[in-house]
């Protein structure tokens, strides 16, 4: 079974990762497997991490080429993998009856394509194996994590079409666990890695790490970031975060392929570099920063204005008399003119306010952003385009006349 390809971008030769020592020693091992572990399908390959609390992938490392894309159905059946014993891998049991879907690693849509209609549904129909299943919060899987799916998908840069993708698990220290009856519990992954690696429309080799959360606090003595972060956000980060966190270790070339930096900025700066670990929070896909581009000015640590509470759906529609509250927890009075919300789709309204007094609040009537009942992103800016501070909410907190609130009352 053909399985993943370390020649299929041209020009480049992208080896399988390889494992650090700790590990190497808790992968699944067969003489079924080519090299002993790695399990291959249709276009892609899976290393299964089988420490007992874990059974899930390492890493499934994928291609795909988006010119030979076909619409398929959705006919394959989940399965296990005679390759691996029952005990390596999590079975049926591990997603029945509990809020977790059987994510897909590498997505069946994607895997979709062919030279003909009949391969391209076989390719598609072969990633209903349980090695390529992760127990995934149904709120993530169908939404954030869809979303980045989409974007690797239909990512506009690749020159010829031709994308690599390695997609796998996190573990923190303190991850959530479920116990089906009968069976040893299983750790829920408290988040998940995407790494794209292509050739950009200047023929050079092009890699964009991402890092999903669907557990945070699990995460939270591993996290490099100062800053407070969300659950079911996207961030892109630098490879090297990814190694650290699951023990991959990639081929060299992606490294330095790779546009976010993990300890040195550049020399002047010219990128405007905030801080290393570089983690950049993903609200939509002009965020996502490509080699050499200005990151924008965050200054979410340094001015203390924060956004509060809105008012999402004051009649069970998407518009009229929606409101975003904010307020100056600094001991100065800020200037506030010119400064603008912005939401996912980009829209923008100038503040009514100029001046805030501190420990003051000011309630934003909006009239151009139209707050979204299924989830949205607002984000904060000053009058030099500096973000001051930025929220989330998801369709679930949304309810008819009552406020979504961002900052507990016990926090202001």
């Amino acid at each position: 079974m053909t399985g993943y390809n370390p020649h299929f971008l041209n020009g480049f030769t992208i080896e399988f990762p390889k494992l650090s020592s700790n590990l190497s020693m808790t992968v699944a091992r067969s003489d079924e497997l080519r090299e002993g572990y790695i399990a291959d399908y249709p276009n892609f390959s899976i290393v299964i991490n089988a420490d007992e609390d874990k059974r899930s992938a390492a890493v499934v490392a994928f291609q795909f080429d988006q010119t030979l894309f076909k619409s398929t159905k959705r006919r394959g059946k989940w399965r296990m993998d005679y390759r691996f014993d029952d005990f390596d891998v999590l079975g049926p049991e591990y997603y029945y009856q509990n809020p977790y879907d059987r994510g897909h690693l590498a997505r069946r849509s994607t895997a979709g394509f062919g030279q003909t209609q009949t391969e391209a549904q076989r390719n598609a129909n072969e990633t209903f194996y349980y090695t390529n299943a992760a127990l995934q919060h149904a709120n993530l899987n169908q939404d954030e994590w869809l979303s980045l799916e989409e974007y690797a998908r239909n990512l506009q840069d690749a020159q010829d079409g031709k994308v690599l993708s390695f997609n796998g698990c996190i573990y923190g220290d303190t991850d959530r666990s479920i116990t089906p009856d009968g069976l040893p519990i299983a750790r829920v992954p408290a988040g998940f890695f995407k790494v794209l690696a292509f050739v950009n429309q200047e023929g050079e080799l092009e890699v964009r790490a991402f890092i999903q959360y669907q557990d945070r606090e699990a995460l939270r003595d591993k996290q490099a970031s100062r800053r407070v972060g969300y659950d079911n956000v996207v961030y892109q980060t630098s490879l090297m975060e990814v190694e650290e966190l699951t023990g991959l270790i990639f081929d060299p070339k992606m490294y330095s392929a790779n546009p976010l930096f993990f300890s040195n900025q550049p020399d002047g700066n010219p990128m405007n570099v905030v801080d290393t670990p570089e983690r950049i929070e993903i609200t939509r896909n002009e965020d996502i920063i490509s080699p050499g581009q200005t990151r924008k000015t965050i200054r979410d640590d340094d001015v203390d204005v924060y956004l509060i509470a809105a008012l999402v759906n004051p009649d069970g529609v998407d518009a009229g008399n929606e409101w975003v509250s904010m307020i100056n927890l600094s001991g100065n009075e800020i200037d506030m003119t010119g400064w603008t919300l912005v939401d996912r789709a980009s829209k923008r309204e100038q503040l009514s306010i100029t001046k805030l007094a501190p420990g003051a609040s000011h309630v934003q009537h909006l009239s151009v952003i139209q707050l979204n009942n299924n989830g949205d992103t607002l984000e904060l800016y000053d009058a030099d385009g500096a973000r001051i501070d930025w929220v989330i909410y998801q369709e679930k907190e949304v309810k008819a006349g009552k406020p979504v609130l961002f900052m507990e009352p016990t926090s202001l």
